[in-house]
C-alpha cells in the first residue's frame, strides 16, 4: 500500500467516513448466488452418509458454499467499502493469517452442518434446524472473523445491527434448506427450484453481510503506515474471480452433463434398451440422482423378423432371452466370446460396406451373412453385462426379464384413430401388447428386475443411487424415457410384485381355467391372470392332496360342463346318500367353482369342460420354501374359444400360448435350467470360441502360391469341426441347427446344393428323417448331417385334421408356434409341461 504521510495523519486514530460502490453490492449478491445454487446442485447428487462419491460431493458442496457463497461474497462486499474520498493509501487491507483462517473456519462449520442434514428423502424438522443453525453461524463466524482480520482499521460494532444479523442468517438458511429438502424430497427439485432455494440462501448470506457492515464504522490504527505483509483489497478481489468463475464452470458443467443426459435418454427412446429396475425392501424404486433408471441401448431400432411380426413376448427370440436371465450363469463365460464375434461382424460389415471388390453374397458365393438372431442375442448378452458393470454388481444379480414391453418415443398415430392411450390400453389384450409396439412408438423398453436387500440397497446408495417412492419419480421416467404408458405407477407395481419371482402355484390341490384361442398371427393364446401372467385362474382348495376317494369322486365329473358340475354337486349335497368327507368335498369344490367363476367374470367359463384327471403342476415347497421345488395338483376346466373373443373380465387376460409355455420352464430349481445351459453352449461355444475363415482369405492363400495338398488339409480340419457337433446320446436336442465349426464354403440355401432325405429308426423305436446337404468344392465333397426325430404327439393328427377342417370352413383355425431359431429355443420346445399335456387333451377332445 502506498502512504501518503499527510493523509495518513489526518485520519490515524479517527473513525473514517464510509460510503459505498453499488456495483460491488450487486456483484457481491451475484457471487453468493452462484455459490449457493452450486452447493445445493451438488447437495442434491448426494445419496448417502456412505460412500467415496457422496463424501467427495460434501466436501464440494462444503467449500462451493463456504469459499464462494460466503468467503467470497465477504471480500466483494468489502470492496464495496469506500473509505474517506476513495484515497489509495486508507483503504482496507488485509491480514494474510486471519484471511486464510477465515476461508477454512466456514467450510469445516458447513462440514459438520451438511453431515447433520443427511442425505436421504425424508424431511426432519430437527436436522433442518439444526443445519440451518450451524449454516447461519458459519456465515456469521466468517464475516466476524473476516473483518478481525483488517490490518490497518479497528472496526467498531453495533450490538443491534450485530444480532439482527444473526437472526437474519439463521432464519433464511433454515427456510431454504427447508424448501430445498422438501422439493427434493417429493422429487419437484426442478433446476430452477433450486435456483429459488439458492436465491435464498443467497439472501442468508448477503443480509448478513449488509446488516452488519451498515452497523460497522472504521477508526484508522496508530503507527501503521508500512504493511509489507499484508493482502491489498485488489488482490483478494482477483482471488474471489478466480473462485467465482470456478463455480461457474462447474454449475456449466453440471448443466451440459444434465442435456447430454436428457438428449441421450430422447435418443434412446428410439431404439430397443434394456433398463434396470430395482426395488429395496420398502418397494422404493433405484434411480439415478436425475430421477432416470439404470439403462443400457440394445440395437437401433426394433427388431423387425418379417413384414407382418414384430418383437414381442411371443417371439422365440424374446423367450430366450427371458430363459437366459433366469440362468445368467449359463452365458456368464461366453461373454468375452460374445463380444470379441460381435466387434468381427463390426467390423466385417464395415468391410463389406467399404469393399468395392467383395463378393455378391446373394449370389450364394462367399462367406455367409451372420445370423441376425444369433447378433441380438449376443447383443443382449452384452449390453446386461454392461448394465450389471454400470450398478457395479455380478451379472447374476442383475434381475430377471419383466413379462411386458414397453414402446418408447414418438408414437405414430393415424389421423383415423385418435383414441386416448388410456383407452386403448384397456382394451388390449397382453398377447397384442407383446406384439403390436411398432404401431405405437419408435422403440422399445426392456425391463430386468430384481429386490436389493438392506446391505446391497446401502452400497447402491453409497455408489451414488437413491431410491425414492414410485410416484416420485414416474413422470420423470415416463417423459425422459418417453414412455407411452398412462399408468407407469402401475406397471413399476407389477414389477415389485413380479420381482419376487414366485411363478409357481403353492402346494396343495387348485381348481383352474385352461382357457385358449387361436391367435390371428399363428399359434394360441391362453386366458391368465392380469396380476401373475405365468398363472391360470385358479382357486385353491383346503387340501394338501387327494386320496383315491376324491379321485372316483371326480371321475363322476369327467367331462361336464360347468353348470351340470355346479348341478350334480348341489344334488350331492342335498342328497342323504352321501358321506360326511364326501360331502365336506363337494362343498370345497361346489365353493370353489363359483369363486372361480367370479374371478373370471365371463360368460364364456359356464361352456368349459372339466379335467376330472389332476395334473401335476411345479410348485415351491411347503412352508414357503423354494429351495427345492415339489408339484401340485392342478383340476382343470377346458374350453377352446372363438378366435375373435376377447376377455371381459378385469382380473383376466389372453397372453401367447408359446411364451406361457416357457414360462412354466423358468420355476427356481427347474431342471429344465440344466439342459437349456447346455444348449447353450452347444450353439455359442463353437461361435465364439473359434475363428471363421472368409473364402477371400482362402483365395488368397492360393494366390500366395499354397499347394493344392494345403489347401485339402485345411478343408479337411474345418470340416472335422462338423463331427463334434454332439450327438443325442450326448443330450443335444432331437432337432437341431446344425452350426457348422471352422471354414464356411457355401450358403445354407445355395442353389447348387443338394439335400437327400432318407428315413430310419432308432433304437429306441422312435422314426427320424436324416438330412444329409452335400457340395462340391475342388474335387471335395462337404456334407452336413442333421437328425431330426418325429415324435409321436398324443392328438397330434387329429390337431392337423382340425386345423384342415377350420381353413376348409371353420371358424377357428391354430397352430403350436414353436422357436425356429437355435439350439437353445428348441431345447425350450423340446422339454414338456403341464401346458402340453393340457394342449394335448383340448386338442384331441376338440
Amino acid at each position: 500500500m502506498s502512504n501518503d504521510p499527510a493523509l495518513w495523519q489526518e485520519w490515524e486514530g479517527r473513525v473514517v467516513p464510509r460510503s459505498f460502490s453499488s456495483g460491488y453490492i450487486v456483484l457481491s449478491y451475484a457471487v453468493s448466488f452462484v455459490g449457493a445454487w452450486t452447493t445445493l446442485e451438488l447437495f442434491n447428487r448426494r445419496t448417502s452418509r456412505k460412500g467415496l462419491y457422496n463424501w467427495y460431493l460434501l466436501c464440494g458442496s462444503s467449500i462451493s458454499m463456504g469459499g464462494i457463497a460466503i468467503w467470497c461474497m465477504h471480500y466483494i462486499g468489502n470492496r464495496a467499502i469506500v473509505l474517506g474520498n476513495s484515497q489509495f493509501a486508507i483503504q482496507i487491507d488485509y491480514s494474510p493469517t486471519y484471511t486464510a483462517v477465515s476461508f477454512f473456519v466456514p467450510i469445516t462449520v458447513l462440514l459438520v452442518a451438511f453431515i447433520v442434514l443427511g442425505a436421504d428423502d425424508r424431511v426432519s424438522i430437527v436436522r433442518v434446524t439444526v443445519g440451518g443453525t450451524l449454516a447461519g453461524l458459519a456465515i456469521c463466524g466468517m464475516h466476524y472473523l473476516g473483518q478481525a482480520g483488517i490490518s490497518n482499521y479497528t472496526c467498531i460494532f453495533s450490538i443491534g445491527n450485530v444480532i439482527g444479523s444473526v437472526v437474519i442468517v439463521i432464519i433464511a438458511s433454515i427456510i431454504a434448506l427447508s424448501v430445498f429438502f422438501v422439493l427434493r424430497a417429493a422429487w419437484t427439485n426442478s433446476w430452477w427450484k433450486r435456483a429459488i432455494c439458492a436465491s435464498i440462501l443467497a439472501c442468508a448470506v448477503f443480509g448478513m453481510h449488509w446488516v452488519a457492515s451498515i452497523g460497522t464504522n472504521y477508526r484508522l490504527k496508530h503507527g501503521v503506515r508500512s504493511l509489507t505483509h499484508s493482502i491489498s483489497r485488489d488482490s483478494t478481489a482477483i482471488i474471489v474471480i478466480v473462485l467465482s468463475i470456478t463455480a461457474c464452470f462447474i454449475l456449466f458443467g453440471l448443466a451440459i452433463l444434465a442435456q447430454r443426459r436428457r438428449s441421450r435418454s430422447a435418443h434412446k427412446a428410439q431404439h430397443v434398451v434394456l433398463a434396470s429396475v430395482i426395488f429395496d425392501m420398502h418397494g422404493r424404486l433405484l434411480v439415478t440422482p436425475e430421477g432416470h433408471l439404470p439403462n443400457q441401448k440394445l440395437t437401433t431400432s426394433y427388431i423387425e423378423w418379417s413384414l407382418d411380426d414384430e418383437f414381442g413376448v411371443s417371439y422365440p427370440i424374446f423367450q430366450w432371452i427371458f430363459r437366459t436371465t433366469r440362468n445368467w450363469s449359463s452365458i456368464s463365460t461366453l461373454l468375452p466370446g460374445m463380444r470379441n464375434h460381435l466387434y468381427n461382424a463390426s467390423r466385417r460389415r464395415e468391410s463389406q460396406s467399404s469393399s468395392k471388390d467383395q463378393i455378391n453374397h446373394g449370389s450364394g458365393e462367399g462367406e455367409p451373412r451372420d445370423d441376425p438372431t444369433v447378433i441380438f442375442r449376443e447383443v443382449f448378452c452384452v449390453a446386461a453385462a454392461d448394465l450389471a458393470e454400470q450398478l457395479n454388481e455380478p451379472l447374476e444379480n442383475i434381475g430377471i426379464l419383466f413379462d411386458e414391453i414397453l414402446s418408447t418415443g414418438q408414437a405414430k398415430t393415424s389421423s383415423k384413430s385418435k383414441v386416448p392411450w388410456s383407452s386403448r390400453e384397456s382394451s388390449k389384450d397382453l398377447e397384442s401388447d407383446g406384439r403390436a409396439m411398432a404401431a405405437l412408438g419408435r422403440g422399445q423398453l426392456l425391463f430386468v428386475v430384481r429386490r436389493a436387500n438392506k446391505r446391497e440397497a446401502e452400497r447402491f446408495a453409497a455408489s451414488g443411487y437413491r431410491f425414492t417412492e414410485l410416484q416420485n419419480v414416474a413422470q420423470i421416467i415416463t417423459r425422459s424415457m418417453q414412455i407411452n404408458c398412462s399408468d407407469l405407477v402401475g406397471r413399476l407395481t407389477s414389477m415389485y410384485e413380479y420381482s419376487s419371482d414366485t411363478n409357481a402355484l403353492k402346494p396343495g390341490v387348485h381348481l383352474a381355467c385352461f382357457a385358449i384361442r387361436a391367435s390371428v398371427r399363428g399359434g394360441f393364446d391362453v386366458l391368465v391372470r392380469k396380476d401373475a401372467r405365468s398363472k391360470l385362474p385358479t382357486m385353491q382348495l383346503p387340501l394338501d392332496s387327494l386320496d383315491s376317494w376324491q379321485l372316483n369322486f371326480l371321475s363322476q365329473l369327467d367331462g361336464y360342463y360347468v353348470n351340470t358340475c355346479v348341478k350334480f354337486l348341489k344334488e350331492r349335497l342335498a342328497s342323504q346318500d352321501i358321506t360326511k368327507r364326501e360331502q365336506t368335498f363337494a362343498r370345497q369344490l361346489y365353493g370353489a367353482i363359483v369363486t372361480l367363476d367370479e374371478q373370471i367374470g365371463d360368460t364364456f367359463f359356464t361352456d368349459a369342460q372339466l379335467i376330472a384327471k389332476p395334473i401335476s403342476v411345479p410348485c415351491y415347497g411347503s412352508g414357503g420354501d423354494n429351495s427345492k421345488a415339489s408339484y401340485a395338483a392342478l383340476i382343470t376346466f377346458r374350453i377352446i374359444v372363438p378366435i375373435q373373443f376377447r376377455a371381459q373380465g378385469p382380473k383376466v387376460a389372453f397372453t401367447p400360448l408359446s411364451f406361457f409355455r416357457t414360462q412354466q420352464c423358468v420355476y427356481k430349481n427347474s431342471p429344465d435350467h440344466a439342459r437349456f445351459a447346455r444348449a447353450i453352449h452347444k450353439e455359442f461355444g463353437p461361435l465364439v470360441n473359434k475363428k471363421r475363415m472368409s473364402i477371400k482369405d482362402e483365395v488368397a492363400s492360393l494366390d500366395s502360391g499354397s499347394s493344392q495338398r494345403n489347401l485339402s488339409k485345411r478343408l479337411k480340419s474345418n470340416v472335422k469341426g462338423l463331427s463334434d457337433v454332439p450327438t443325442k446320446s450326448e443330450g443335444v436336442p432331437k432337432a437341431h441347427t446344425g452350426i457348422s465349426r471352422g471354414l464356411r464354403f457355401w450358403r445354407r440355401r445355395q442353389p447348387s446344393g443338394e439335400i437327400r432325405a432318407s428315413p430310419k429308426v432308432a433304437p429306441d423305436g422312435s422314426s427320424e428323417i436324416e438330412l444329409v446337404q452335400t457340395q462340391t468344392f475342388g474335387g471335395i465333397m462337404v456334407s452336413q448331417e442333421v437328425s431330426v426325430d418325429v415324435r409321436n404327439f398324443e392328438g397330434f393328427s387329429r390337431q392337423k385334421d382340425w386345423a384342415h377342417d377350420d381353413e376348409s370352413g371353420g371358424t377357428d383355425t391354430g397352430e403350436i408356434q414353436m422357436g425356429t431359431t437355435g439350439e437353445a429355443m428348441k431345447e425350450v420346445d423340446d422339454s414338456e409341461t403341464f401346458v402340453d399335456r393340457l394342449l394335448a387333451i383340448c386338442i384331441a377332445t376338440r
